[in-house]
């Protein structure tokens, strides 16, 4: 029984694993009840994984491939607000704390597999070892940090600056987004967008 919740474990939540305990700085017990709960999914490219306006409280860790959260306005207009990598987290607040349907859309950019794990799980394991809510704060922490961040480079960067920092950021995920989703990230046009990029290649030591 023992081996065979081991292979669950590193089936399931080999990535949650490794971003949990990272976030807590310790070893965290009972891994073997949460992968019970957990699941492994495969998604296809362009394939939704959960849509605006659902119940939805799950957590999800990426394992491989990429992930767009986005919202639609009701002309259908897209406005991206995060690609999220291998070895990442993301979820909905709303859901999760408020208690609210979802506010946006997920999407599988490309072919992706995704650790999925009941929010509700989680919470029972914080009630019973402190270590785990160190965990899951850590995690928290971590998501308002990059909500502000990313706040920040919409209200004070160019555009150009927005550019080079994703370059720095996040350059293993270059090469798997669109130019489309990733103006739109930016907020900018493909247009304005291949303008900057010229530029970047011209002098791509310029500072922020």
């Amino acid at each position: 029984m023992v081996s065979g919740y081991s292979t669950m474990i590193n089936q399931r939540l080999k990535s949650t694993r490794a971003l949990l305990e990272q976030a807590a700085e310790a070893t965290l017990p009972d891994w073997a009840h949460l992968a019970t709960q957990a699941q492994l999914l495969e998604f296809a490219k362009g394939a939704e994984i959960f849509a605006a306006g659902v119940w939805h409280p799950y957590i999800y860790v990426v394992r491989q491939g990429v992930v767009k959260l986005s919202y639609l306005n009701e002309q259908g207009q897209e406005w991206i607000k995060a690609f999220v990598g291998a070895g990442e987290i993301f979820a909905c607040p709303r859901t999760l704390i408020a208690q609210q349907t979802t506010d946006y859309f997920a999407i599988s950019l490309n072919a992706s597999q995704l650790e999925q794990l009941p929010y509700a799980e989680l919470q029972a394991l914080t009630e019973r070892y402190p270590v785990w809510q160190k965990a899951v704060r850590g995690l928290l922490q971590n998501h308002i940090i990059k909500k502000d961040q990313r706040e920040r480079e919409l209200l004070t960067m160019s555009a150009e600056q927005r550019y080079r920092l994703f370059l720095q950021q996040y350059p293993d995920l270059i090469g798997q987004i669109q130019l489309r989703d990733l103006a739109q990230y930016l907020g900018i046009t493909p247009e304005a967008l291949s303008r900057i990029r010229k530029r970047v290649q011209t002098s791509p030591s310029a500072s922020l």
